[in-house]
């Protein structure tokens, strides 16, 4: 039912197919879920039928939500869901009576996902921070005897731990996922299983991390590396893995600050993604309209600071006068690249702004005065109301966008 839209007949059916495991004629409730003696009563083929439908509920569920960002019950019962799933799993005796373990991998996927995107509230008033490190830790214990799986959970608890701000500490597992991911072997049953190839953009991500630490020669083999042997594994029409693939290599080729980098940088993000999702017009992903002020960023650094195409140049400037973007854009960036989305656009109205000779001194002006308000949106999303600052690489590159728009601003 899901995959022909009718989402609401899939979410009813599941929640027959949980009653039939509740005891004494109960219908199963998804607010108060399972009880520990049926979870207990559980024997090994129900625990997998219980497990596999809460965490395709989840889905069920946060398909709605996202749809519809307002509806809280639907966020509510799609974390619900899927904390089920690996409660029950975790406490059920029949867990051990279990002959494929695999059959929770999607939950630990699928709780990553929600961790990275959605608010909620972890159980037993755990905080995130330990919340989410379980996870990682309990992930890799599961999978440690298949190899595919394995990789998988190391990529989670690498982002958990970069989300955290423990750099150093997620290169380390990076390392170590690294000696048991083989791109040709795993890539493609990674991402029919679960949806994306979360190696391959933990790796990616990771060159930024190490052009930032000053390890600029370890980030540009990284670079390399990524772009001979694991791009190619990655399929035409995975956009998104792509997008969030080359945006860090791309940022780290372009941060060299020297043409010819720049250059390769665009032609890889404009043969990559920026010309296969205008292809695909209305099709592409959501997500995908991210791409537009990175590509600006893109050109105006491998012009040299000169005018490219001039209607491409005005078509730029007028976008970013007059964006429109989604308020899951400024989170979802953050969380995926270490910079706000707004910080990001702040970068491409400077880069546009600079090109003094190319513009008019009012669009100039205008630029300025919208990058500078972008950045004020980014102030808020990385800082907490106590002061503490959310991310400190993303904080970082706010500094420096804001500085240079400040010394742009001033008057001569």
């Amino acid at each position: 039912f899901g995959t022909m839209g009718s989402t609401s007949k899939a979410v009813a059916m599941n929640r027959d197919i949980l009653t039939l495991f509740k005891v004494e004629g109960d219908d199963f409730s998804w607010e108060t879920g399972f009880t520990l003696p049926e979870i207990h009563s559980l024997g090994p083929k129900s625990l997998e039928v219980v497990v596999k439908t809460l965490i395709g509920s989840s889905k069920l569920w946060q398909r709605i939500f996202f749809s519809n960002p307002d509806d809280e019950e639907a966020k509510r019962r799609c974390v619900k869901c899927c904390m089920d799933a690996l409660d029950i799993f975790d406490k059920a005796p029949a867990k051990t009576q279990v002959s494929d373990r695999s059959v929770i991998y999607p939950g630990y996927s699928l709780m990553s996902n929600i961790a990275r995107t959605m608010t909620y509230v972890p159980p037993n008033n755990m905080s995130r921070e330990a919340f989410e490190l379980s996870l990682g830790e309990n992930f890799v214990k599961e999978t440690q005897y298949q190899q595919y799986h394995q990789c998988r959970a190391l990529a989670f608890q690498a982002d958990v731990m970069k989300r955290q701000g423990k750099y150093e500490d997620a290169l380390s597992v990076i390392d170590e996922m690294k000696t048991i991911y083989n791109p040709h072997l795993h890539s493609r049953v990674l991402m029919k299983e679960y949806v994306s190839d979360h190696c391959v953009e933990i790796i990616a991500a990771s060159t930024f991390w190490l052009h930032h630490y000053g390890r600029n020669d370890e980030a540009l083999q990284l670079c390399d590396q990524v772009l001979d042997t694991m791009l190619p594994e990655i399929a035409a029409t995975e956009l998104l893995t792509k997008l969030n693939v080359l945006i860090p290599i791309c940022r780290t080729l372009a941060n060299q600050r020297n043409t010819s980098n720049a250059k390769k940088a665009l032609e890889l993000y404009r043969t990559h993604v920026s010309d296969p999702v205008a292809l695909a017009g209305g099709k592409a992903h959501p997500a995908l309209g991210k791409r537009v002020p990175f590509m600006i960023i893109l050109k105006c650094y491998s012009s040299g600071g000169e005018a490219y195409d001039y209607d491409d140049l005005s078509t730029d400037v007028a976008y970013m006068l007059n964006r429109n973007d989604p308020a899951w854009f400024e989170t979802t960036c953050l969380t995926y690249i270490d910079a706000a989305w707004s910080t990001r656009c702040a970068e491409a109205c400077l880069c546009l702004a600079k090109m003094t000779g190319c513009i008019s001194h009012d669009e100039s002006s205008a630029l300025i005065k919208e990058g500078l308000k972008c950045l004020e949106e980014s102030a808020n999303t990385l800082k907490k109301e106590d002061g503490t600052i959310v991310n400190s690489m993303a904080h970082s590159y706010y500094s420096e966008i804001l500085s240079e728009l400040e010394n742009l601003s001033a008057p001569v």
